[in-house]
């Protein structure tokens, strides 16, 4: 396997890795590998928190024969631009220049490329097939409902932890009426982002990505979702918290195009398998803790068997 460090031309230009197989052969298939939300690396790392998703993910596709493009999101890391100016569809913006990108690379066979997304890669992912074309798309851990609906559901469930904590440390959260304080803030500071049309705020001393959280506010992943044509290949896990596992299946719903859709039982958001039952109010700790463990098993198998059959068939 070779590594190699390129740079994606766009508005800014975005640092990524190409990972190629050692042979020499030409017109090979590549995968776009578009990351979650946030500022970890193209790697699939966070601070503290070394993961390694996407970097293992294009590993696995690239001992499996396939061209794979992976980068550091606009303003973050080696890539150019403001990370907190940037919104959602910038973000759609420049996987598109990324997929450009791909089609300059000399191995690569233009009528192959797919595109994996995860989490909110697999948000992004429909927009960007409708504005470049590809072959497929592998949704991993993706959402078919509003964003502002998994907002919603996860500050809920943030708060239902809180209403259940146990011992000394339950009776203070409830006495302080925390879940409520915590409920009432976070949409108080929504109403006002809401209702500014800047890129970047500051509240309560905190500096915050104000266009990507409106726009992501009213992203509505249906109406897309519902003009993909394409081959597609939806994996969900069981143990997700972050994001509903039945939407696999809503997802298989809305697509127009041929589907395969999958919930892998034990696995939880960050693709790894888990037997237990997540948190949220311990997610961080428990992800970090689990970090050294492969990509599930199950997943690199159903991915690596559909995309290699729609490779075949073209």
């Amino acid at each position: 396997m070779i590594s190699k460090e390129v740079t994606i031309n766009g508005k800014y230009p975005l640092s990524g890795t190409l990972t190629l197989p050692t042979s020499k052969e030409m017109n090979l298939p590549a995968v776009l590998i578009i990351s979650s939300s946030g500022k970890g690396d193209r790697d699939g790392n966070i601070k503290n928190v070394k993961l390694n998703i996407y970097k293992e993910l294009a590993e696995i596709l690239t001992m499996n024969g396939f061209i794979t493009l992976r980068y550091d999101k606009r303003g973050t890391y080696k890539s150019s631009g403001n990370y907190f100016e940037t919104g959602l569809y910038d973000l759609i913006d420049d996987a598109v220049d990324a997929v450009h990108f791909l089609r300059t690379v000399q191995q690569v066979d233009h009528d192959k490329i797919f595109i994996l997304g995860h989490s909110e890669g697999a948000l992004l992912a429909p927009v960007v097939s409708q504005k470049t074309n590809i072959s497929g798309l592998i949704l991993l851990a993706g959402a078919a409902r509003p964003s502002r609906e998994i907002s919603q559901m996860q500050i809920d469930r943030v708060s239902e932890e809180m209403k259940n904590t146990k011992g000394i440390k339950g009776s203070v959260i409830r006495l302080l009426k925390v879940p409520e304080k915590l409920k009432k803030q976070n949409q108080k500071t929504l109403e006002k982002i809401k209702n500014s049309d800047r890129a970047v705020m500051r509240i309560k001393g905190m500096r915050m990505n104000a266009k990507w959280i409106r726009e992501t506010l009213e992203y509505d992943i249906r109406k897309y979702l519902s003009e993909v044509t394409c081959p597609v290949l939806v994996v969900s896990g069981g143990k997700d918290v972050q994001v509903p596992p039945e939407d696999a299946h809503k997802i298989a719903e809305f697509v127009r195009g041929e589907v395969e859709w999958h919930v892998i039982e034990d696995m939880n958001h960050i693709l790894r398998k888990y037997d237990g039952i997540h948190t949220m109010l311990r997610l961080i700790k428990e992800y970090k803790w689990m970090s050294h463990q492969p990509i599930h098993e199950e997943l690199r198998e159903i991915m690596i068997s559909w995309i290699k059959k729609h490779v075949e068939v073209q």
